[in-house]
């Protein structure tokens, strides 16, 4: 496992470097730098992984699990999967009139949601490769279920953090943000294995995250959207946390799908 954390920052080193080089006004949605392109380490890393522990059965394996669907009697668990990002931007949204924080500001048109989806999603599909497909495991072997989401999560933050940086978000930005990226990764761990260990929602979470921040008037520009999207999503996994340790654990950890 340590390797893989190792191996994935040291080839992010380059990503941030051309992002400190090629500065400016990006071309990516939401103003992201050049080094958002790091998205397809996760997949390279832990292909590299599997395939140094199993040979390419290891590679297959690994892709196998990425495109894992739920089993019969799981998929109602969609519903949750799919409204879950919307629900709790909406909800966000909903608080910042409260601190008398406009509901203005740049944002990607509703018409472009299709065209989001599709980059963003083979964007998740490379990240969730590695997160959810190859490092979960070992982490929950070694912390537990809730604790290996936490630890996962933590490391998904500041593995954006010189992303952030880089595209010119403000500091309560970045903390509002990584406290929604953590929380989250805690959902998308309990959605994953209410759904038989299935990759694919998690890949759609995630997904969902980046379109609905892109056309969610102002986000990347307001440190209050973020830090209310982050106070929302932080209360929301830790009701689930609280429910979810208070139950039978939900399988091994060290089961694949």
């Amino acid at each position: 496992m340590t390797r893989f954390f190792v191996l994935l920052f040291a080839l992010s080193l380059p990503f941030w470097i051309a992002g400190a080089v090629f500065q400016g006004p990006g071309l990516l949605p939401m103003g992201m730098p050049v080094s958002a392109f790091q998205f397809v380490l996760p997949f390279v890393v832990a292909s590299v992984c599997s395939c140094r522990e199993e040979g390419l059965r290891g590679v297959a394996a690994l892709l196998r699990r990425v495109f894992s669907v739920p089993r019969r009697g799981q998929r109602a668990w969609w519903v949750p999967v799919v409204l879950l990002v919307p629900a709790t931007m909406l909800l966000s949204y909903g608080l910042l009139p409260l601190a008398g924080v406009p509901l203005d500001g740049p944002h990607e048109p509703l018409a472009a949601v299709p065209v989001l989806f599709a980059v963003y999603a083979v964007a998740a599909l490379c990240e969730e490769a590695g997160w959810m497909g190859y490092a979960l495991r070992p982490l929950q072997h070694r912390w537990g279920v809730l604790g290996g989401a936490v630890v996962l999560g933590v490391v998904w933050a500041v593995w954006h953090v010189v992303g952030y940086a880089q595209g010119g978000r403000a500091v309560g930005w970045i903390v509002g943000q990584c406290l929604s990226t953590v929380a989250l990764r805690v959902l998308m761990v309990w959605l994953f294995h209410r759904t038989g260990r299935a990759v694919l929602t998690a890949v759609v979470i995630h997904t969902l995250i980046n379109v609905a921040q892109s056309v969610s008037p102002g986000y990347p520009q307001r440190p209050a959207a973020a830090v209310a999207f982050g106070l929302v999503t932080a209360a929301t996994a830790t009701t689930v946390a609280l429910v979810w340790s208070a139950r039978t654990p939900i399988g091994s950890p060290g089961d694949r799908p």
